[in-house]
């Protein structure tokens, strides 16, 4: 009985080791892009999502963000409230922001978006607006009269929504910024390129220029964004924040990013749907490869079984093969991705208007697509050799 069980894996052997090598490195071939084919778009779908979040959170609003309690219009105490978050811990930085409900105007273009007073140096400590300058300097904390704006508000030739922008303002160019009736020239200091859309339609000027221009206005900031440490959740700060007494509106970063979410959803929704279109694909190139395989030998499965193999030792040695075959794909194809695609992409990343996607596949995700891959074949090798183990001794043998 024992050597009986061994009989499908000698025989899977056998026909691994003396079936035509090209015939086997093809199919292993096949199956390897079958794999590479079911892993590429989910990862590339991955890494949009994941370049789009990490967009949001780096450029716009921090892993956490707080508005005012509700009823107000700005975050009283407010240096003693960023101290505590500060301390809290999980905490790595905290920026005061506030919103600047003006308008830009320069050479008769004029248009309504996002402007910031900030704390340049704090800001830096949170966003990485200050490593996206493509053109002039970022804010220094004494500057009064400049300001940095983001690519799509400076417009020009390749810009996506160059329709909407001041059509072409350059470093050293003055925009008028006005404000409940009052207005400013400010100095373009720098123009910032992100490669996210959204955090590229805002402009920051300083504490000082805001308080030079409108001293009241400027006496308590509207906004707290907030970096946290690597590996931390953010639930479990808030938590603590709300432990600390602080009253204000604190949102995740997921929460406060509004119609993005919906965005990435349907990425993810996208990206099922994808992957199911891949199964299948895979599925048929498998079943054919191994149906036309097992077609082939139908006549020596015919003389194994006249010789007394039994028919489920035939039938077990074809599922066992298909599962070598599948093995072997998966690992061809592991290589073929980790070692040429993802390196490729890292240098070459795909330029969107939300971020710049590489790869990323996930160990969950490359663990389940190598099991169906698997599964797959050895699904699709059940009928066919079913069909060939089942049907009479003569018609394997003579075909008839």
């Amino acid at each position: 009985m024992k050597t009986e069980s061994r009989i499908p894996f000698y025989l899977a052997w056998k026909y691994l080791q003396r079936g035509n090598k090209w015939t086997l490195l093809l199919t292993v071939f096949l199956m390897a892009v079958a794999f590479v084919n079911l892993i590429f778009m989910s990862s590339l779908l991955n890494g949009i999502v994941d370049g789009s979040n990490k967009q949001i959170i780096n450029t716009m609003t921090g892993n956490i963000y707080i508005t005012p309690e509700d009823g107000n219009d700005d975050i009283p105490n407010h240096e003693n409230v960023i101290k505590i978050i500060e301390n809290t811990e999980g905490v790595e930085a905290a920026s005061l922001e506030t919103f600047v409900p003006a308008s830009l105007e320069f050479n008769n273009h004029k248009g309504n978006w996002t402007i910031l007073a900030i704390d340049p140096d704090k800001e830096k400590s949170v966003t990485t607006i200050s490593q996206s300058m493509i053109s002039g300097e970022y804010l220094e904390t004494d500057d009064t009269d400049s300001i940095i704006i983001g690519r799509q508000i400076a417009g020009g030739e390749g810009v996506e929504q160059d329709a909407f922008s001041l059509k072409g303002a350059e470093v050293g160019d003055k925009v008028t910024l006005s404000m409940n009736g009052f207005k400013e020239d400010l100095t373009v200091k720098g123009i910032f390129n992100t490669k996210f859309i959204n955090s590229d339609s805002q402009a920051f000027i300083t504490n000082k220029t805001l308080s030079k221009i409108m001293p009241n206005y400027s006496s308590n900031p509207n906004i707290i964004i907030v970096k946290t440490k690597n590996g931390v959740v953010e639930p479990d700060v808030i938590s603590q924040l709300k432990e600390n007494k602080i009253n204000e509106n604190i949102y995740t970063w997921e929460e406060a990013s509004g119609i993005m979410s919906s965005i990435t959803e349907s990425f993810l929704s996208i990206n099922i749907l994808i992957s199911l279109v891949g199964v299948l694909i895979a599925a048929v190139t498998i079943f054919i490869i191994i149906y036309v395989d097992i077609i082939n030998k139908r006549r020596e499965i015919g003389i194994l079984r006249a010789i007394g193999i039994k028919p489920y030792i035939i039938f077990t040695s074809y599922i066992i093969k298909a599962a070598a075959y599948s093995v072997g794909g998966v690992i061809l194809g592991s290589a073929v991705f980790f070692g040429v695609l993802v390196p490729y992409f890292n240098l070459h990343p795909f330029a969107l208007p939300i971020c710049d996607a590489v790869l990323v596949l996930t160990k969950t995700d490359f663990i389940a697509r190598a099991e169906t891959i698997m599964w797959v074949a050895v699904i699709s090798a059940l009928i066919p050799s079913a069909a060939v183990t089942r049907s009479k001794i003569l018609t394997a043998i003579f075909g008839k």
